[in-house]
């Protein structure tokens, strides 16, 4: 008996190989460069500590300037300034102006108070420079600066009225921020205090910034102060009796040093 065609049918379906779509290869670009094989990274050399301050700041010159001190602090006036030869004028200058721009951007000021313009007769600008500069080797690495000089005020007393004087005031005080907690703002005030022998609490200090408030507190215990409508902080210690005598020579002096 032979088999139905319909069955034959069936049977051929079954004994047929099962079919699997196999997608299509995608197309290649001939002129469609191979991405680079990514090299293992390779393990850096540390870098030095002198040198990681130079990389992380922009407070730098690759010129040298004859009187800068590596790791310490120099004090510099106007007519100093003026007296450096051309190529170390603009190194210093392009130094202080960064320093005063980046203070004004730190105390959200509309303008910088510290340029190489803008530094008076008898005003004095400390600055602090790392220990990887190298004043006659090529690099300049400013780290801080402090400016003062005196300037005339009217100011409210605690003990109640108003009070005429002209002390020796901090103008701009600012620590580049990858240096700051290292210490440098310490010894710029202190090299200051120490040079001129003056007392903080015998300091007028212009529109501080919540820093510098926290500075003096913490290093000096200086806290109490009337507000003023100057922006200017002199603290309630001025007239103690303890730092009275402090400055009474500077006070007959327009508030410079003795030997400025």
């Amino acid at each position: 008996h032979a088999p139905s065609r319909a069955a034959a049918s069936r049977a051929d379906t079954s004994r047929s190989p099962i079919r699997r779509e196999i997608p299509p290869s995608p197309t290649v670009d001939p002129h469609r460069r191979a991405k680079p094989q990514a090299s293992p990274p390779s393990r850096a050399r540390p870098i030095p500590a002198r040198l990681r301050l130079a990389r992380e700041t922009t407070m730098q010159h690759p010129r040298g300037v004859a009187g800068l001190t590596p790791g310490g602090v120099s004090v510099w006036t106007r007519d100093a300034i003026v007296r450096l030869p051309p190529d170390e004028y603009r190194a210093i200058s392009a130094l202080i102006d960064e320093a005063g721009a980046r203070s004004a951007r730190a105390q959200v000021l509309p303008a910088p108070i510290t340029s190489t313009d803008r530094l008076l007769e008898d005003q004095r600008l400390y600055l602090a420079c790392s220990d990887a500069t190298r004043p006659r080797g090529g690099l300049s690495v400013l780290v801080g600066i402090l400016k003062v000089g005196p300037k005339r005020l009217f100011v409210a007393k605690p003990s109640g009225g108003m009070e005429e004087m002209e002390p020796c005031c901090v103008l701009d005080f600012y620590v580049h921020e990858s240096s700051q907690r290292g210490g440098w703002g310490s010894l710029l005030f202190d090299t200051f205090l120490r040079r001129e022998d003056r007392h903080p609490a015998r300091l007028a200090y212009d529109r501080p910034s919540p820093k510098l408030v926290a500075f003096m507190a913490k290093h000096h215990n200086l806290r109490a102060f009337v507000k003023q409508n100057n922006n200017f902080v002199v603290f309630d210690e001025y007239w103690s009796e303890e730092v009275r005598n402090f400055g009474v020579a500077r006070a007959r002096n327009g508030g410079r040093p003795e030997t400025a």
